[in-house]
């Protein structure tokens, strides 16, 4: 039921965005290469936030279809970014998609879900973009809860297995018992037949 909710809170964003009048094209920026080598990813801070807004949703829709390395390499320039100015609102939200959402290879839900609280918090955010990262967020409270019930459920089977082969050993043990037994039986009514 959460699921459906979020799809349909984000198509409605999607929707507003796209009903706003303003034009749709909205660059996606690629990583550049320095020359030191290392990946820059320059981070355009649009004019107003309906830009900021259709940068995320874009941002959201490219990063999902990149491969492993390219994801490493958008996620390393995020984070040199984030070096130079941990301020940089557009930039704390895109590690924090970077983390939470489902298609990316990087996903930690954990520390995505301690990023969306402080962008929650913070005021530079407007109602679409705080609606985007809260369905982000209750997405990682999901998906961790998620994964507290498969630890539990694996640990109750660990725990069913450990005690099956116990009783599996106990069973052994006495149908070897039972077994000597037999054969004691079978030795004390042989003697006894003349």
């Amino acid at each position: 039921m959460r699921l459906i909710t979020i799809i349909l809170m984000a198509s409605s964003i999607m929707l507003l965005t796209a009903c706003a009048g303003k034009s749709n094209a909205v660059k996606t920026e690629t990583p550049k290469n320095t020359n030191n080598g290392i990946v820059n990813v320059i981070a355009k801070v649009p004019s107003d936030k309906h830009e900021r807004l259709s940068e995320l949703l874009s941002f959201i829709e490219t990063y999902s279809n990149l491969t492993l390395d390219a994801q490493k390499k958008v996620f390393t320039a995020t984070n040199l970014g984030l070096a130079e100015n941990k301020n940089n609102l557009v930039l704390r939200v895109k590690q924090a998609i970077m983390l939470s959402i489902p298609t990316s290879r990087l996903r930690d839900t954990t520390k995505a879900q301690a990023l969306l609280q402080d962008l929650l918090r913070d005021s530079g955010l407007d109602t679409q973009e705080s609606a985007l990262l809260g369905l982000l967020y209750e997405y990682t409270q999901d998906d961790i809860k998620q994964l507290q019930k498969i630890r539990d459920e694996a640990k109750k089977q660990d725990t069913t297995q450990q005690k099956y082969e116990a009783l599996l050993q106990k069973h052994e043990a006495l149908e070897q018992k039972l077994n000597e037994l037999k054969n004691i039986e079978k030795t004390i009514n042989d003697r006894s037949k003349p």
